[in-house]
């Protein structure tokens, strides 16, 4: 069987080598390319939108239409999403950011250990002088560092069409610099619970599988939470509770220490769940290949 250039570049190099780089980004250079894309179009077209509807229309159906028992889903009050600033951070919460940082990290986490293993390229990649570890180390620092670069674009559309789309001047474009942050610790703490699952699997579509239930349960306990008085504290137990990136856009310090409690929960979570998957991935036994 003929070596892939990548493993046989690998050879007789350093736990570094730059293959196992090479390696790690072109996996994951098609959907970084297709989300970049989406997120670099998606603030463009959401503001437009949102622009064809004026913005006293747009409150009297928010304060007046919409009953008060729902602001427990918006999680801020309407007072604050009737505004410009309100509007824009939306797009923040909308599916189009949302899934895509989830999908992110599902999808990369999922391919730490699992995904090769399953491809039949990990036994190559390990047949190499190149430690676990490091293969691991690898992959979760290619993805952190794309997921880096996605928000980054994101925030840079967002940036862009709030400076010079339709409500040009009426917004402070680094009233956002904190949402965009909080979905960076969304695609951290999932990649890394991913990378987590995927070290302990032999089968990637089981550890994606594992995954949905799990942001379904998520998602539930945290919808649960907020409209139930008597389960309410059952939200707590939602890792999706520290997103909220709706509630970061208030442009004064508070926006940004509630930043830090988000996130530090957020990234603290994926990266412990990445530490546990590197000793996990370096002590298990790997199948024989078929």
């Amino acid at each position: 069987m003929t070596t892939p250039p990548h493993i046989a570049a690998a050879r007789g190099g350093s736990i570094w080598n730059l293959a196992i780089w090479r390696m790690a980004w072109g996996d994951q250079r098609v959907l970084l390319l297709s989300l970049a894309a989406l997120w670099g179009a998606f603030p463009w077209l959401y503001l437009w939108l949102s622009a064809q509807i004026e913005m006293p229309a747009f409150q009297d159906v928010l304060l007046k239409v919409i009953p008060a028992d729902w602001q427990k889903l918006s999680g801020v009050p309407f007072s604050e999403v009737a505004t410009h600033a309100g509007r824009v951070a939306l797009a923040f919460v909308d599916p189009v950011v949302v899934l895509a940082a989830t999908v992110w990290g599902i999808t990369r986490g999922s391919d730490a250990v699992a995904g090769p293993l399953e491809r039949g390229t990990l036994e190559m990649t390990l047949a190499a002088p190149v430690r676990r570890s490091a293969v691991f180390l690898t992959q979760a620092l290619a993805t952190t560092a794309a997921a880096a670069l996605l928000c980054g674009v994101l925030l840079l559309s967002v940036w862009t069409v709030v400076a010079f789309g339709p409500w040009a001047g009426r917004v402070e474009p680094a009233r956002f610099v904190p949402a965009a942050a909080n979905v960076f610790g969304l695609m951290v703490c999932m990649a890394g619970l991913s990378a987590c699952v995927s070290a302990a699997d032999s089968h990637r579509w089981r550890t994606i599988g594992i995954m949905c239930g799990f942001y379904v349960a998520a998602i539930l306990t945290k919808l649960v939470g907020r409209l139930s008085g008597m389960l309410g504290w059952v939200g707590y137990v939602s890792i999706l509770n520290a997103y909220e990136p709706q509630r970061l856009v208030g442009g004064d310090d508070a926006s940004w220490r509630l930043l830090l409690l988000y996130d530090g929960v957020l990234i603290g979570v994926g990266l412990a769940a990445y530490a546990i998957g590197a000793v996990i991935f370096a002590r298990r036994d790997l199948p024989a290949p078929l």
